[in-house]
This record gives structure tokens, C-alpha cells and sequence, in this order.
């Protein structure tokens, strides 16, 4: 890889300098941002990044052709576009955000350093979608002769080893050991964490788009088959059946679906054939059922991943976000950009204007961050690494003569380090960050420029704009640990409060968004040491009922277009409203009945409709209480969705 990224390197800032592109060290720099183990992850961030580029080229002319020659309303306006571009990047994810913050501050590199020139804005931007253009081609080049590998193997490796633990999670539950919420949580947070790896597998090779589909479908399945288990470990019945059904279960778990799935369709079909049907055995019958069919197309997912094949189903995972973390993203780097601004400007320092640009670009990127003071700490380390070795290469290689091969030479070591540093996860970030700020404050030019005073003042617009990132993660509208947990028991409330109310759901991005709830709360508490045992219980209980009440929903509306039927989703919507898990239940048995008079034509929506109200009513009468504590000091009230539980 270091191999790769220093030739990559070389290949674009001679290509930049044989086509005289102004600012042609941007192509190095570019080389160095996409700076990626994997052929797909490398190709994912340049399509990102070309087309944030075009779109942040777009606007810096449109504000230079409206605010020429009128300093404050370009400031203005370039720092409520920088506002929205963070706002967005907050509703999205790896490098959709990077990109969304790269058209923003992308506007500060072409329209506000020529503030007072705009007749060069158009040049500028010319010569920096050049540079651009040509790193990515050099990356793409670089990576396919010397075999770059993919990502679905690494990716292929992750979730064989989830699955793993799903199982073994799912054999305890189903031999009767005792519910453990905390390891529910790990595993739907390692599940969700697998969100930016499918996205950059369609990147990956011609038949990407099928790699990623099954690896979003075997991700899907992994979810269910931990909510079916969870579900299946609720009544805790010891009786034949319930012991039949969960060593099929088990059976299931070890391969045998087909057998498993035709011995399970005859113990249903004995069930509904009995004069008086049992409810709760049918139901035991239908999510034993489902936990197979997640387990098929789990092998199905992971065989689309693995040869490229269309999988037997390709969902959707949706994106989300918080309104009050986006907003506070955006008003901290709003915040933190205007008082840089009126800083340089009481200052009255020479070229503030790069300096500002410089800190527009590290407060965007720190945005992005999961962690920005942890990513201001980080990028201050890398700054000196980075300015003692462009100084050295600068003023102590470079100086003899302006030679390529010397230049090419001179930069290897810098570069070589970069790429090893970031072959360790704990410190990558290191690695990335020295390598583009080691390129941008030796800024390769043709002739190079030997001025210290111009390397010294970079130096320190670079630590100034990590000053004021540092200060503003750290003082303007912080988002604490404690935020990000309040705004994952907020999002899981108000889905609770929509399906109560009858709100419609694409049922396979609901599951994956419940996964994705989860997966946020244990990562902000990860390493704090405090209990959350009962938070975590809380959670899963309220996305069992919501995911239950949202798919009888569904169901009942595809079942018929009779009034009879229709009646019934205002009676569940009412039940789940007042939390009468009786009247749920008993809404399953009169569903049933009504499957025996003569339903035959929609038995099988009529049965899951059932068998989803059968499971809301059990998670009603088991988490009651937990599900009250949570409604009752959140978002959920009685005035907004009926919501009792008294």
C-alpha cells in the first residue's frame, strides 16, 4: 500500500507539473486523502470527492458572481453555506459526508482566497477539478496494475465472524439461559457497524452492486435472527412443542434450513388444522419458521457477497440522523468560523485569508468526526510530525536543485511512514492526517518556492486552525456522551409514538434503523463504565413492540380490502396505543378464526398478521412496566398517541 501511495503521489504531481496546472499540488494531496487499504474504499471517496468538488465549484462562482467586490456578504454567505454543508453531513455517513463537507469548505479554496480578485475564480477552480482529476485517475491507475485488493473479502471475514457470535448467542437463548441485553446490543451495534463497508463494496468491481446488495441482505438477517430469538425466549414454556420448536431452531442453526423448514411447515400445518387452534402454538410454529427463513437468506447474502450473484433480496438500509446534533454541529462550526474570522481580522495578519480557509477546512472535517476534540488532539500531533519533515524536505533536500527525481526521492520516506502508520486501526488516523498536511505545507511547486517566512506562516495558520477547532469541540454546544445517548432513546421513543399511531414503514428499513438505534446508544456509552442493563432492556422491548405493531399493520392492509378486516387496524392501533397486550392477543385469535371460516386465498398475510399481534401482546405483558418507565419520561406522552399503560 505505502508503495502504491508514494508512486500515486509521484505519477500525479508529474502529470500536474508536464500539463502546467496551477496549484498542482493538489493532485498529490489528493493521492494522499485517498490513501485506502482496499481498490473499492479508494474509488468510493474519489467518486465522493470529484463530484463534491464540481458541486462546491458551482456555488463558489455563483456567490463570486452575486457578492463581487463586497467582502462582508461573501463571508456571509460562504459561512451559511459551510452551516448547511455540516448540517447535511450530519444526516449521513462515511465518505457521503466527507463529501458533503468537502463542497462546502471547497468553496473557500476557490471563491474566498480570491475575495478580492474574483476575475481568478474561474481559473482557480479550473485548475484545482484538473489537479483533482488527475490524483483520482493516478490512484485508480496505480491501484488496478499493481492489484489493489477488495473489500468483500475483509467484508466477508467480519460478518462470518458476527454470525458466529449471533449463534452462539442464539443457541443460549434457545436452551433456555436468561435474557442477556448487553450482548443483544454488541451484536446489533457490530451489525450496524458494518453499514460503511457495504456502501463502499458496490465501488468494489463490475458485479459490485450485487456484492453489496447480499451483504445488505445478510446484515438484514443477522438482525432478525437476533430480535426472532429474543422474541422466541419471551413465553418460556417448557411444554413438547415449545421444546420441539426450539431444537428445530437449533437444528436450523447448523445448516439443516430445508429439512428444518419442512418439519416446522407440517407442525403448522397440524396447528391450524385442529378444531380449536391455540394461538400461542401457532404463534411459536410461525416465528420458528421466520428464524429459518432469516437463516436461508443469511447463506443466500453471504453467497451474493462472495461470487457476485443477485441475492434472492435486495433491501434498502436507511440513513438517519438527529435534528439537534445536526443543528449543533452546524451552529458550533457557524460559531467557531465567525470568531476565526473576526479574530485574523483584528489581527490584521498578512494572507488571513488562507488562514481562514485552513481553519474552514479543519472545523468542516472535524464535523465528520465521531470524536473532534479526539480529531483536533490527533491532527496536532500529526502537525508536528508533519511541518518538521516538509521543512526539512523543503530546506535541507530540496535546495541543492530543482530536480523531480530528487523531489520524488525526497518525499518517499514522509510518505511511506504515513501509509505504515495507518496500517494499525488505533492510530490510521495519524497516518492520514500527516501525509496530507505534510503535502500541504511543502506545497511541490515548479520551480519550488524556498521563502521562510511563507513556510512559517502556513505553519502557523495550520495550529491556529487547530487552536479553534480544539476550543469549539470543546466549548461551543459540545456533544457530550450524555447527548448522544439522550438523542438514541429519543429517535427509539418516537418510533414507538409512530407506530402507535398507525404510522406507515418499509418494514425491512425499520428493522435496520432499530439496529442502528441500538448500535448508537452502546457506542456513546462504550467505555464510560456506567450500568446500562436496564436502558439497553428498555430499548429492545420498545423496538420489539414497535416492529411488531408495524408489521401486524402492514399485514392487515395486504390482507384485504373488506371493512371487517380494515376495522381491525383501528382496534390494534387503539390496543397498542393503551398498551392492552389482552386485546392484542386476543386479536390474534379472532385473525385465526377468521382464517378457519374461509380465508384460504389470504392465509398467509392473515397468519403473519396474527402472529406479528400475538408478539406485540407478549412484549406488552413481559416488558410492561420497562416500556411505562420509558414513555412516561420521554417523548411519548398520553396527549400525543392515547398512551396509558395504567
Amino acid at each position: 500500500m505505502a508503495f502504491r501511495i508514494w508512486l500515486a503521489a509521484v505519477v500525479a504531481l508529474y502529470m500536474a507539473f508536464w500539463m502546467q496546472i496551477g496549484g498542482a499540488s493538489s493532485a498529490a494531496v489528493t493521492v494522499a486523502i485517498l490513501a485506502l487499504p482496499t481498490r473499492g474504499a479508494a474509488l468510493a471517496k474519489a467518486a465522493n470527492r470529484i463530484a463534491a468538488t464540481l458541486i462546491g465549484a458551482t456555488v463558489s462562482v455563483v456567490i463570486s458572481g452575486l457578492f463581487a467586490g463586497e467582502r462582508i456578504a461573501m463571508l456571509g454567505a460562504f459561512v451559511c453555506w459551510i452551516c448547511l454543508c455540516v448540517f447535511v453531513a450530519s444526516y449521513l455517513r462515511g465518505y457521503q459526508a466527507y463529501a458533503a463537507v468537502l463542497s462546502g469548505y471547497t468553496v473557500a479554496i476557490i471563491a474566498l482566497v480570491n475575495i478580492d480578485t474574483p476575475q481568478n475564480v474561474f481559473t482557480t477552480m479550473t485548475d484545482r477539478v484538473a489537479a483533482i482529476t488527475i490524483g483520482i485517475l493516478c490512484v485508480a491507475l496505480i491501484n488496478d496494475v499493481f492489484g489493489s485488493p477488495p473489500v468483500w473479502r475483509g467484508l466477508d471475514r467480519q460478518i462470518k465472524d458476527i454470525w458466529c457470535e449471533v449463534r452462539s448467542y442464539a443457541r443460549d437463548m434457545l436452551s433456555g439461559n436468561a435474557e442477556k441485553p448487553e450482548e443483544a446490543g454488541e451484536l446489533l451495534a457490530k451489525i450496524a457497524g458494518l453499514r460503511d463497508q457495504v456502501d463502499i463494496v458496490a465501488h468494489d468491481m463490475a458485479d459490485g452492486r450485487y456484492r453489496a446488495a447480499g451483504a445488505r441482505s445478510a446484515m438484514l438477517a443477522l438482525v432478525e435472527i437476533v430480535q426472532q430469538v429474543r422474541l422466541l425466549s419471551l413465553p418460556g414454556h417448557d411444554d413438547h412443542l415449545a421444546v420441539t420448536v426450539k431444537n428445530q431452531c437449533l437444528i436450523a442453526l447448523d445448516g439443516n434450513h430445508s429439512e428444518t423448514l419442512a418439519a416446522l411447515t407440517r407442525l403448522d400445518e397440524i396447528e391450524l388444522s385442529r378444531p380449536d387452534i391455540v394461538a400461542g402454538a401457532v404463534w411459536q410454529i410461525q416465528q420458528a419458521i421466520r428464524f429459518v427463513v432469516s437463516n436461508s437468506l443469511l447463506d443466500d447474502g453471504l453467497s451474493s457477497l462472495r461470487e457476485g450473484l443477485e441475492p434472492a433480496r435486495d433491501v434498502r438500509l436507511p440513513r438517519r440522523g438527529e435534528f439537534s446534533v445536526a443543528l449543533g454541529n452546524a451552529t458550533r462550526i457557524g460559531i467557531a468560523l465567525l470568531a476565526g474570522t473576526t479574530f485574523l481580522v483584528l489581527a490584521g495578519w498578512p494572507a488571513s485569508v488562507s488562514a481562514l480557509s485552513i481553519t474552514t477546512i479543519l472545523c468542516a472535517l472535524s464535523a465528520t468526526m465521531p470524536n473532534p476534540s479526539k480529531f483536533a488532539v490527533a491532527a496536532m500531533v500529526s502537525f508536528v510530525l508533519a511541518s518538521v519533515s516538509a521543512g526539512i524536505v523543503r530546506f535541507y533536500v530540496l535546495t541543492e536543485a530543482q530536480d523531480f527525481v530528487r523531489l520524488a526521492v525526497a518525499i518517499a520516506p514522509v510518505l511511506i511512514f504515513g501509509c505504515l502508520l495507518s496500517v494499525r486501526p488505533a492510530i490510521a488516523g495519524l497516518g492520514l492526517i500527516t501525509n496530507n498536511i505534510f503535502l500541504v505545507l511543502l506545497a511541490p511547486s515548479n520551480p519550488q518556492v524556498y521563502n521562510p517566512l511563507t513556510f512559517y506562516s502556513e505553519c502557523m495558520f495550520v495550529a491556529f486552525a487547530l487552536g479553534v477547532v480544539f476550543l469549539a469541540s470543546r466549548l461551543m454546544w459540545p456533544v457530550s456522551t450524555l447527548d448522544k445517548q439522550h438523542a438514541a432513546v429519543r429517535a427509539t421513543q418516537k418510533t414507538l409514538a409512530a407506530a402507535a399511531a398507525g404510522a406507515e414503514y418499509s418494514l425491512p428499513a425499520l428493522k435496520f434503523d432499530f439496529a442502528s438505534q441500538i448500535a448508537d446508544y452502546v457506542t456513546s456509552v462504550a467505555g464510560t463504565g456506567r450500568p446500562r442493563r436496564e436502558v439497553l432492556k428498555g430499548l429492545l422491548s420498545i423496538h420489539d413492540l414497535s416492529l411488531a405493531a408495524a408489521s401486524a399493520r402492514f399485514h392487515l392492509e395486504q390482507s384485504s380490502d373488506g371493512p371487517a378486516i380494515h376495522s381491525r387496524i383501528d382496534q390494534l392501533q387503539r390496543a397498542i396505543g393503551s398498551g392492552n397486550g389482552r386485546r392484542l392477543c386476543a386479536g390474534a385469535r379472532s385473525i385465526l378464526q377468521r382464517m378457519e371460516v374461509g380465508q384460504a386465498g389470504e392465509r398467509g398475510a392473515l397468519l403473519a398478521a396474527a402472529t406479528d399481534l400475538w408478539s406485540a401482546g407478549l412484549v406488552l405483558q413481559h416488558e410492561k412496566r420497562r416500556i411505562r418507565h420509558f414513555c412516561d419520561h420521554g417523548s411519548v406522552r398520553k396527549g400525543d398517541v392515547r398512551w396509558s399503560l395504567h
